[in-house]
């Protein structure tokens, strides 16, 4: 598959990167010549030097025979104009990375799509669902939907609480219609468990279960409930007015920003959300404004190493819950040693909306989500594929996917080895960054 990418900032970089790991044919294009010729030296993708704006470059660089055309640069009107340059010259699908929800409305993305954007992301937006998904579970620390709900992968942090912590799970006598580990993440590895793998204090679990047996999930890992009564926001910019828009009546909110002006107009939107001005750093006004006593402390500085510090601050003064926004992926795993419950990362909430796009060329996408080393795709499977017909213990799947359940008849369904996929059913497969090619495979 043929992708244009245009912008190189870390976002575009990002994408670059991940989608020539994962074989794809991509051209980054800007006007940055000295970090496109970095990029040229050191990854497989191409380069292309030029404007996204200017109708000679979009052509030199290839948009007549792309398939994908992605706009990732840093102002949102030349993201939407050079998606509708884009089609115009013959792409076959263009997205665009936006900034204003606005223009998340249905009418506004209707209008969008006639001129030529088919998908919008809004970074800002997806990180801000991620959070309320935490305070709704504050037990979990990932929580994603499949097929509109009927089927569950949450993310279980394990404890000196879990009753099955240091067990084989081929000798955990969890129901195994009930319950599903799919993958476990362990001091920043990533491994697809088998029969003779436990689970271990620090790992985070992640779990395949139906709606109704949330509970009996809760149970079974022992997972203790934090009342999200109290919110302390670190920083105020576009994720900040997000989750104060979405929490402001349901629980008391604190937002620290150290720029005047964006104290201002935060205290003018939101009467009802405490707004100090005051540098996150600043530890004895945190403690003034009643660190100890909040619920949940959430960091979205513009620097990791604030957001990090911040959090570990936060957890010492007795913070039951934090969440960091870290940017930089190397980060991700130290802050998850550091016990911070959830990290938000842009590039990746942005990399699962592209990956839906590139698996959504063969196959029939309806979700598919990114975490750092993890990645979750909800796929069909059609009438000739090579995963149907055989049961799942006979189809040899490699060791870097699993698959975690299923939707049939508008049912989840967990996934046993002697279970059958049927053309039309839903799939959920997680597998590692590096192996789309297998799971296209898999599903062509």
């Amino acid at each position: 598959m043929k992708i244009l990418i245009a912008g190189s900032g870390d976002t575009g970089t990002h994408l670059a990167k991940m989608l020539s790991y994962e074989s794809q044919d991509v051209v980054l294009l800007s006007d940055d010549k000295d970090h496109l010729e970095n990029l040229d030296s050191r990854y497989n993708l191409m380069v292309s030097i030029g404007s996204p704006l200017n109708v000679g470059d979009l052509r030199a660089a290839g948009v007549a025979d792309a398939d994908l055309f992605i706009a990732v640069t840093p102002q949102e009107t030349d993201n939407i104009v050079s998606c509708e340059m884009a089609r115009r010259l013959g792409a076959a699908r263009c997205v665009a990375r936006i900034g204003n929800p606005e223009f998340m409305r249905e009418d506004m993305v209707r209008m969008f799509a006639d001129a030529g954007v088919d998908s919008l992301i809004l970074p800002e937006q997806l990180a801000c669902r991620e959070i309320c998904d935490l305070i709704r579970r504050s037990w979990a620390v990932n929580w994603f939907r499949l097929y509109h709900g009927r089927l569950i992968l949450a993310g279980i942090r394990i404890t000196d609480a879990t009753p099955v912590r240091d067990t084989p799970l081929k000798n955990v006598h969890l129901d195994g219609r009930r319950l599903h580990v799919v993958a476990i993440r362990r001091n920043g590895r990533l491994i697809i468990p088998r029969g003779d793998d436990s689970l271990l204090k620090g790992d985070l679990a992640y779990i395949t279960i139906r709606p109704e047996d949330e509970s009996y999930l809760q149970e079974a890992m022992g997972a203790g409930k934090v009342k999200i009564g109290s919110v302390m926001i670190s920083g105020g910019g576009k994720i900040s007015r997000l989750l104060c828009k979405a929490l402001e009546r349901k629980c008391h909110v604190t937002v620290i920003e150290k720029n005047r002006d964006r104290c201002r107009r935060l205290a003018e939107e939101f009467p009802d959300v405490t707004v100090v001005n005051t540098d996150c750093r600043d530890f004895t006004t945190l403690r003034d404004e009643g660190v100890e006593n909040t619920d949940l402390f959430i960091a979205l500085n513009d620097s990791d190493e604030a957001n990090i510090v911040s959090c570990m601050v936060a957890r010492k003064a007795g913070v039951r819950r934090t969440v960091a926004e870290i940017e930089d992926v190397r980060y991700i795993a130290d802050a998850e040693q550091l016990w911070i419950d959830k990290v938000v990362n842009k590039k990746l909430l942005t990399s699962g909306h592209v990956l839906r796009d590139i698996l959504g060329n063969d196959v029939r996408v309806s979700e598919i989500m990114t975490l750092e080393d993890l990645e979750i795709a909800e796929i069909e499977a059609a009438e000739d594929s090579n995963i149907t017909g055989r049961p799942v213990k006979d189809l040899r799947l490699p060791d870097t996917l699993t698959l975690g359940g299923l939707i049939r008849d508008g049912r989840g369904m967990l996934i046993a080895g002697d279970t059958r996929i049927e053309p039309g059913d839903m799939v959920m497969v997680v597998f590692q960054p590096g192996n789309l090619h297998k799971v296209r495979k898999l599903f062509r």
